[in-house]
Protein backbone atom coordinates (compact mmCIF):
# COMPACT_ATOMS: atom_id res chain seq x y z
CA UNK A 1 0.00 0.00 0.00
CA UNK A 2 3.09 2.10 0.73
CA UNK A 3 4.55 1.87 -2.52
CA UNK A 4 1.56 2.59 -4.02
CA UNK A 5 0.52 6.01 -2.51
CA UNK A 6 4.37 7.14 -3.36
CA UNK A 7 3.25 6.33 -6.79
CA UNK A 8 0.28 8.69 -7.07
CA UNK A 9 1.90 11.43 -4.98
CA UNK A 10 1.40 13.91 -8.50
CA UNK A 11 -1.91 11.99 -9.73
CA UNK A 12 -4.35 14.17 -7.60
CA UNK A 13 -3.53 17.99 -9.59
CA UNK A 14 -0.62 16.65 -11.71
CA UNK A 15 -1.73 16.33 -15.63
CA UNK A 16 -0.65 13.00 -17.18
CA UNK A 17 2.20 14.87 -18.97
CA UNK A 18 3.52 16.07 -16.47
CA UNK A 19 3.48 12.67 -14.72
CA UNK A 20 4.77 10.81 -16.86
CA UNK A 21 7.84 13.35 -17.13
CA UNK A 22 8.89 12.44 -13.75
CA UNK A 23 7.34 9.08 -13.77
CA UNK A 24 10.82 8.99 -16.74
CA UNK A 25 13.07 11.20 -14.48
CA UNK A 26 12.75 9.78 -11.46
CA UNK A 27 10.55 5.98 -11.25
CA UNK A 28 8.96 5.49 -8.01
CA UNK A 29 10.28 2.59 -5.71
CA UNK A 30 8.97 -0.88 -6.74
CA UNK A 31 10.04 -1.74 -3.19
CA UNK A 32 7.58 -1.53 -0.16
CA UNK A 33 8.35 0.39 2.68
CA UNK A 34 8.36 -1.89 5.71
CA UNK A 35 7.71 1.64 8.26
CA UNK A 36 7.03 4.96 7.70
CA UNK A 37 9.86 5.84 8.42
CA UNK A 38 11.36 4.02 5.18
CA UNK A 39 7.98 5.72 3.43
CA UNK A 40 8.66 8.79 4.63
CA UNK A 41 12.93 8.63 3.30
CA UNK A 42 11.01 7.22 -0.02
CA UNK A 43 9.01 10.24 -0.79
CA UNK A 44 11.97 12.96 0.39
CA UNK A 45 14.07 10.82 -1.92
CA UNK A 46 12.05 11.44 -4.58
CA UNK A 47 11.34 14.92 -3.87
CA UNK A 48 15.32 14.84 -4.12
CA UNK A 49 15.00 13.69 -7.61
CA UNK A 50 12.90 15.64 -8.88
CA UNK A 51 14.86 18.82 -8.01
CA UNK A 52 17.99 17.52 -9.87
CA UNK A 53 15.59 17.26 -12.24
CA UNK A 54 14.35 20.50 -12.50
CA UNK A 55 17.73 21.89 -12.15
CA UNK A 56 18.99 19.83 -15.27
CA UNK A 57 15.60 20.95 -17.36
CA UNK A 58 16.49 24.81 -16.08
CA UNK A 59 19.96 24.10 -17.47
CA UNK A 60 18.57 23.54 -20.53
CA UNK A 61 16.97 26.87 -20.96
CA UNK A 62 19.64 28.94 -19.29
CA UNK A 63 23.18 27.74 -20.81
CA UNK A 64 21.80 28.74 -24.54
CA UNK A 65 20.16 32.47 -22.58
CA UNK A 66 23.46 32.71 -21.03
CA UNK A 67 25.59 33.74 -24.38
CA UNK A 68 22.66 34.80 -26.74
CA UNK A 69 20.30 36.97 -24.30
CA UNK A 70 21.91 38.41 -21.40
CA UNK A 71 18.90 40.10 -20.12
CA UNK A 72 16.57 37.12 -20.22
CA UNK A 73 19.36 34.99 -18.55
CA UNK A 74 19.67 37.29 -15.39
CA UNK A 75 15.27 37.64 -15.30
CA UNK A 76 15.21 33.50 -15.43
CA UNK A 77 17.75 33.26 -12.59
CA UNK A 78 16.17 35.84 -10.38
CA UNK A 79 12.68 34.12 -11.26
CA UNK A 80 13.61 31.02 -10.69
CA UNK A 81 15.44 32.14 -6.71
CA UNK A 82 12.20 33.31 -6.14
CA UNK A 83 10.05 30.77 -7.33
CA UNK A 84 12.10 28.41 -5.48
CA UNK A 85 12.05 30.16 -1.95
CA UNK A 86 8.31 30.03 -2.92
CA UNK A 87 8.12 26.54 -2.98
CA UNK A 88 9.89 25.96 0.11
CA UNK A 89 7.69 28.14 1.98
CA UNK A 90 4.28 27.05 0.28
CA UNK A 91 5.07 23.58 1.18
CA UNK A 92 6.13 24.46 4.56
CA UNK A 93 3.14 26.04 5.09
CA UNK A 94 0.49 22.88 3.48
CA UNK A 95 2.60 20.50 6.25
CA UNK A 96 2.12 22.55 9.13
CA UNK A 97 -1.77 23.39 7.94
CA UNK A 98 -1.81 19.87 8.96
CA UNK A 99 -0.68 19.93 12.42
CA UNK A 100 -2.74 23.23 13.49
CA UNK A 101 -6.34 22.73 14.96
CA UNK A 102 -8.17 25.83 13.94
CA UNK A 103 -10.73 24.99 16.74
CA UNK A 104 -8.34 24.30 19.60
CA UNK A 105 -5.98 27.04 18.49
CA UNK A 106 -2.97 23.96 19.30
CA UNK A 107 -0.48 22.77 16.89
CA UNK A 108 0.82 19.01 17.79
CA UNK A 109 3.41 17.14 16.16
CA UNK A 110 3.59 13.01 15.24
CA UNK A 111 5.60 10.69 13.40
CA UNK A 112 3.85 11.65 9.91
CA UNK A 113 5.50 15.10 9.80
CA UNK A 114 6.90 16.09 6.49
CA UNK A 115 5.20 13.83 4.22
CA UNK A 116 3.23 16.12 3.37
CA UNK A 117 5.48 18.75 2.73
CA UNK A 118 7.64 16.43 0.48
CA UNK A 119 4.41 15.75 -1.64
CA UNK A 120 3.55 18.92 -2.18
CA UNK A 121 7.62 19.80 -3.21
CA UNK A 122 6.98 16.69 -5.45
CA UNK A 123 4.15 18.28 -7.60
CA UNK A 124 5.84 21.59 -7.65
CA UNK A 125 9.25 20.33 -9.10
CA UNK A 126 7.59 17.92 -11.63
CA UNK A 127 5.33 21.00 -12.75
CA UNK A 128 8.61 23.51 -12.80
CA UNK A 129 10.73 20.41 -14.35
CA UNK A 130 8.29 19.38 -17.34
CA UNK A 131 7.64 23.39 -17.73
CA UNK A 132 11.68 24.64 -18.27
CA UNK A 133 11.64 20.72 -20.53
CA UNK A 134 8.93 22.00 -22.99
CA UNK A 135 10.46 25.30 -23.13
CA UNK A 136 13.63 24.24 -24.18
CA UNK A 137 12.30 22.40 -26.69
CA UNK A 138 10.03 24.57 -28.39
CA UNK A 139 6.80 22.17 -27.40
CA UNK A 140 4.69 25.80 -26.97
CA UNK A 141 1.44 23.06 -27.27
CA UNK A 142 2.82 20.73 -24.23
CA UNK A 143 2.70 23.94 -22.48
CA UNK A 144 -0.71 25.18 -23.45
CA UNK A 145 -2.57 21.40 -22.71
CA UNK A 146 -1.07 21.06 -18.98
CA UNK A 147 -1.86 24.57 -18.21
CA UNK A 148 -5.15 23.89 -19.31
CA UNK A 149 -5.24 20.85 -17.71
CA UNK A 150 -4.38 22.96 -14.29
CA UNK A 151 -6.78 25.69 -14.95
CA UNK A 152 -9.72 22.91 -14.41
CA UNK A 153 -8.81 22.22 -11.22
CA UNK A 154 -7.90 25.95 -9.99
CA UNK A 155 -11.75 27.32 -8.87
CA UNK A 156 -11.79 23.93 -5.99
CA UNK A 157 -8.41 25.05 -4.86
CA UNK A 158 -8.55 28.59 -4.93
CA UNK A 159 -11.72 28.38 -2.86
CA UNK A 160 -10.43 25.52 -0.37
CA UNK A 161 -7.19 28.31 0.40
CA UNK A 162 -9.33 30.97 0.51
CA UNK A 163 -11.65 29.31 3.27
CA UNK A 164 -8.60 28.29 5.03
CA UNK A 165 -6.84 31.58 5.47
CA UNK A 166 -10.16 32.53 6.34
CA UNK A 167 -10.47 30.06 9.17
CA UNK A 168 -6.64 30.76 10.14
CA UNK A 169 -7.82 34.43 10.99
CA UNK A 170 -10.60 33.45 12.60
CA UNK A 171 -8.99 31.22 15.14
CA UNK A 172 -5.76 34.06 15.47
CA UNK A 173 -8.25 36.76 16.64
CA UNK A 174 -8.91 34.30 19.49
CA UNK A 175 -5.74 33.26 20.48
CA UNK A 176 -4.11 34.98 23.94
CA UNK A 177 -1.36 37.26 24.34
CA UNK A 178 0.27 34.64 25.83
CA UNK A 179 0.95 31.08 26.45
CA UNK A 180 2.46 28.87 28.74
CA UNK A 181 5.02 26.42 27.38
CA UNK A 182 3.59 22.91 26.66
CA UNK A 183 5.41 18.87 28.06
CA UNK A 184 2.65 17.60 25.57
CA UNK A 185 3.31 17.20 21.80
CA UNK A 186 0.42 19.89 22.11
CA UNK A 187 1.45 23.25 22.20
CA UNK A 188 -1.28 26.21 22.21
CA UNK A 189 -0.92 28.92 19.53
CA UNK A 190 -0.24 32.99 20.78
CA UNK A 191 -1.07 35.99 18.68
CA UNK A 192 2.55 36.32 17.62
CA UNK A 193 2.42 32.91 16.44
CA UNK A 194 -0.42 32.96 14.65
CA UNK A 195 0.95 35.90 12.92
CA UNK A 196 3.63 34.44 11.91
CA UNK A 197 1.72 31.55 11.20
CA UNK A 198 -0.58 33.33 8.92
CA UNK A 199 1.60 35.54 7.18
CA UNK A 200 3.24 32.26 5.66
CA UNK A 201 -0.33 31.43 4.39
CA UNK A 202 -0.44 34.92 2.55
CA UNK A 203 2.85 34.65 1.13
CA UNK A 204 2.10 30.99 -0.14
CA UNK A 205 -1.27 32.57 -1.42
CA UNK A 206 -0.52 35.91 -2.84
CA UNK A 207 3.43 35.20 -4.80
CA UNK A 208 2.69 33.24 -7.53
CA UNK A 209 0.38 36.30 -8.60
CA UNK A 210 3.74 37.84 -9.22
CA UNK A 211 5.86 34.73 -10.52
CA UNK A 212 3.35 34.07 -13.20
CA UNK A 213 3.52 37.81 -14.21
CA UNK A 214 7.77 37.85 -14.73
CA UNK A 215 7.43 34.03 -16.36
CA UNK A 216 5.08 35.32 -18.54
CA UNK A 217 7.11 38.46 -19.31
CA UNK A 218 9.51 36.51 -20.76
CA UNK A 219 7.31 34.18 -22.80
CA UNK A 220 7.97 35.47 -26.49
CA UNK A 221 4.16 36.67 -27.58
CA UNK A 222 2.72 35.74 -24.95
CA UNK A 223 -1.23 35.49 -24.65
CA UNK A 224 -3.23 37.92 -22.66
CA UNK A 225 -4.27 34.95 -20.59
CA UNK A 226 -0.92 33.13 -19.77
CA UNK A 227 -0.43 35.07 -16.30
CA UNK A 228 -3.78 33.89 -14.72
CA UNK A 229 -3.23 30.41 -16.64
CA UNK A 230 0.58 30.41 -14.67
CA UNK A 231 -0.73 31.53 -11.14
CA UNK A 232 -3.29 28.67 -11.30
CA UNK A 233 -0.97 26.15 -12.32
CA UNK A 234 0.78 26.73 -9.01
CA UNK A 235 -2.02 27.49 -6.13
CA UNK A 236 -4.15 24.58 -7.82
CA UNK A 237 -0.76 22.17 -6.32
CA UNK A 238 -1.44 23.59 -2.67
CA UNK A 239 -3.84 21.43 -1.43
CA UNK A 240 -5.87 21.88 1.97
CA UNK A 241 -7.95 19.65 1.56
CA UNK A 242 -6.92 17.48 4.72
CA UNK A 243 -6.39 20.86 7.22
CA UNK A 244 -10.25 21.53 6.26
CA UNK A 245 -11.55 18.40 6.58
CA UNK A 246 -9.69 18.29 9.87
CA UNK A 247 -10.55 21.53 10.95
CA UNK A 248 -14.48 20.81 10.11
CA UNK A 249 -14.38 22.29 6.24
CA UNK A 250 -15.68 20.71 3.20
Amino acid sequence: MLTLLLTVVLSGTAPASVEGWAGKACPAPTKEPDSNVEFKAGLEARATCLKKAMNQAIDRVLLPLRKKDATAFKQWMGLQADYNRWMADACAAVEEANWVDLASGERSMGTGYGGTEQECLQRQYAWRGFYADAWARGDGKALSAALEAYAQQAPKAQERLRQYQAQAQAAAAQAPAQVEQSDTPSQKLSREDWKAYNGRLERAASAPKALAERQCALVPKASPSCAESFRASLVTQLDFSNALGASGGP
